[in-house]
Parts: structure tokens; sequence; C-alpha cells
């Protein structure tokens, strides 16, 4: 529902759709500048890495653990976690992202949701995709596994089996 300043109900066609808009509108203009207050997303982890994981929200942990297996396996790997969706900071991820040597995404769907909308916000293809959609969150010997295989024989999309517990 939306509201106005008096917190007067003006969500349908019977009390103020005109009102309603500029309501709207003048939320939306208030996220051009909040980005200014919202720090960008860095990478962590090694500058030179050969393969970058980007996951958002929840998955900060468990790429954060992978990334930390892999180093111990050889492998050097960094992670950009973002954290804010709206407002997006389209331009530093593409000058971040746009160095590395190969970027695959981590997310918990089976369509890459979050990797559209950062494409669509950036312009930006990437190597492969880590994804797991059975309703259960990312071990990180998962995300491992999966950057191993995209490094080994550059697959597009990874998706980890789920042990069952017995």
């Amino acid at each position: 529902d939306e509201h106005d300043e008096n917190s007067s109900l003006i969500s349908d066609e019977f009390t103020n759709p005109h009102k309603r808009r500029k309501m709207v509108e003048k939320r939306g203009r208030k996220f051009k500048p909040a980005i200014k207050d919202i720090k960008a997303p860095e990478l962590e982890g090694a500058a030179d890495a050969d393969i970058t994981l980007v996951g958002w929200g929840s998955s900060y942990g468990v790429i954060k653990e992978a990334v930390d297996i892999l180093a111990q396996q050889g492998v050097a790997a960094n992670h950009l976690a973002i954290k804010w969706i709206v407002p997006f900071h389209g331009e530093e991820i593409t000058e971040i992202l746009s160095k590395c040597k190969q970027v695959v995404i981590v997310e918990n769907n089976y369509s890459g949701q979050f990797y559209r909308y950062m494409r669509s916000e950036t312009g930006l293809s990437v190597a492969g995709h880590i994804r797991k959609y059975d309703g259960e969150p990312f071990i990180p010997h998962h995300i491992v596994d999966g950057a191993l295989a995209h490094l080994a024989e550059k697959i597009e999309c990874y998706v980890p089996y789920q042990e069952a517990i017995t």
C-alpha cells in the first residue's frame, strides 16, 4: 500500500492515483543520492586470482570459506560480495569484474536471477555459474567443486549434488 505524507492510504483508484504516483516518484528520487552513502563492494582475496566468485546476500560466509579452502589447495581465488541490490553500484562492479580473469556467479536459484539483474545493470557476461536450487544452502565444498570444475573444464553451469543425510 502507498501512503501520503499524512499516512493516509492512497493506493487505489478510489483514493488518489495522481498523488500515489507523486509519492512513488518522490521515493525513487531518494535512491540516486543514497548510493553515495552506501559503500561499494570490494574484491576480497588475491588481486590476480584465477577465478572470482560473485555472490550476494547470505552466500557471503560460504563463499568466503570456499575461497580459503581453494587457497589451501593452491588455487588463487577471490570474492566479490554484493550487499545491496538497490541501489546497485553498477559502475564500480563493472570496473572490478572487467579486470578479473574468470568470473563465476554463485547463487541459490535455478534461473540465475541475480546474474540476469547484474548483467542488466553492468552489461557484463561471466564465464560461468554455480547454482543450487534444491532448497538447501550451499556447503563450502559445493562451491570449491564448482570453482575447480570451471577452471578445469570451462563448464557454463555447475550444479552440486546434495548429499542425503542418513
